[in-house]
């Protein structure tokens, strides 16, 4: 039987997801995989299809006609990869633009839900989170899928709980902040 608590964490997860979704302001980027595509292309410049596609857990094919879709967008372009069979993707600048607004809208989500919170619940919440996070990432394909969407910079500078368990690592404490 579920709990309240789990059933209080599916009704966020599905709020966020939800209105996460609608963000869309292209028609290339109406699914969230081409969001996610695009935000992974963003996070590691000159990577592979291959190593995006553990980003997005995506097939081999799925990720190639994904790709291929922001391509014909005008969002990705295909540059010479490491050898003759791989290419490296780069954004263009509507692409880094649109990874803009998408992080902006993103960011501007999650600060109003979290909003509602005084210091001290914020607090609470983000050792919840750690926590939980870090008990829940399973390897690096993992991490790379869970942190998809996010702007990897404030969790970075204050210790990633995934990043810190897919690196082996213990979990991290909350920031001073």
């Amino acid at each position: 039987m579920t709990l309240r608590a789990e059933n209080l964490v599916g009704a966020l997860s599905v709020l966020v997801t939800d209105e996460m979704s609608a963000l869309n302001t292209l028609p290339a980027l109406a699914g969230s995989t081409a969001r996610a595509m695009l935000n992974a292309i963003s996070q590691y410049p000159g990577a592979s299809i291959e190593l995006l596609r553990d980003a997005v857990a995506l097939s081999h094919p799925a990720a190639v006609r994904a790709v291929a879709s922001l391509v014909d967008a005008g969002l990705v372009e295909k540059r010479a990869g490491v050898d003759k069979r791989s290419v490296a993707l780069a954004l263009t600048s509507a692409g880094r633009l649109a990874v803009r607004r998408l992080q902006r809208a993103r960011e501007n989500l999650l600060t109003r839900i979290v909003g509602h919170l005084d210091d001290d619940e914020r607090k609470v919440l983000e050792d919840l989170l750690i926590k939980m996070l870090w008990h829940e990432t399973r390897d690096p394909a993992h991490a790379m899928q869970l942190c998809r969407f996010c702007d990897d910079g404030p969790c970075l500078r204050e210790g990633c709980p995934i990043e810190c368990r897919e690196k082996g690592l213990p979990m991290p404490v909350r920031s001073a902040q």
